[in-house]
């Protein structure tokens, strides 16, 4: 949205998102449920341009749901941002060839998983061998 405004209507949110005024509607109903869940007021029709746009940077994941995402140790399977986060900080590249190595990676359509339970007894291995 070009122009500065302080509150988005349905309307905007709908061209915005590319998405039908009804849609935007129940979008805009579920942010109020939020708004006045944090205690603000809310304006019928509306919500706070600002405030929109932070929501819409985060997927538009209620501060509920933020909360409900499964933690990396209760993962199967983790995606290569998450896998490198969980092996302590590794490259891409390191992720990607370690995977390979040690028969975890998992290929579902085009995504590139790996398998969390196998990198596990691979380092439990790594540990016993020393």
């Amino acid at each position: 949205m070009k122009e500065h405004k302080v509150f988005y209507t349905v309307a905007d949110i709908a061209s915005d998102l590319s998405i039908s005024e009804d849609e935007a509607a129940e979008l805009v109903k579920k942010l109020h449920k939020e708004l006045k869940a944090s205690g603000s007021l809310v304006v019928s029709g509306k919500v706070p341009a600002y405030w929109y746009e932070c929501q819409k940077r985060t997927g538009f994941m209620g501060t509920g749901q933020q909360a409900e995402r499964i933690p990396l140790t209760e993962r199967r399977l983790l995606s290569i941002k998450d896998f490198r986060e969980y092996a302590g900080g590794i490259g891409d590249g390191m992720a990607r060839k370690l995977a390979k190595e040690i028969g975890a990676a998992v290929h579902i359509g085009d995504r590139f998983l790996v398998d969390r339970l196998r990198f596990d007894e691979w380092c439990s291995g790594q540990n016993q061998q020393r």
